[in-house]
């Protein structure tokens, strides 16, 4: 008799992109209190800026040029009702996962400025 295989679950994209974003918001945070200890507060202040306007700025870019690829290449001519299959979807991902990825990113740096500016 076989084995039976074990099945696999597959972890939700937002759930990996709000892991990530921790990690890197603490790392982040780790680095700038780093160089805070060392005596660089000059370049611990600019390094947390530089990577909270990048966050904010990365996801600003990932919502706003989040268009539904259906709706960017449809040719369809006017007056035409389009095919179920052409309609957009009811909710993109693109948009949460930025905001997952993003979030713990800013709330790292954030910290980071409040506490050592």
């Amino acid at each position: 008799m076989p084995m039976p295989t074990p099945r696999r679950t597959q972890l939700s994209l937002p759930l990996l992109g709000a892991v990530f974003g921790t990690v890197i918001g603490v790392l982040t945070f780790a680095v700038v209190v780093a160089l805070w200890r060392a005596g660089a507060t000059h370049v611990a202040a600019l390094g947390a800026e530089v990577m909270l306007l990048t966050a904010l700025s990365g996801m600003a870019t990932a919502v706003l040029g989040a268009e539904p690829a259906r709706l960017r290449r449809s040719r369809v001519p006017t007056g035409r009702a389009l095919p179920r299959a052409w309609w957009p979807p009811q909710h993109d991902p693109v948009p949460l996962v930025a905001a997952c990825i993003g979030t713990p990113i800013v709330a790292g740096a954030g910290a980071a400025i409040w506490l050592f500016h």
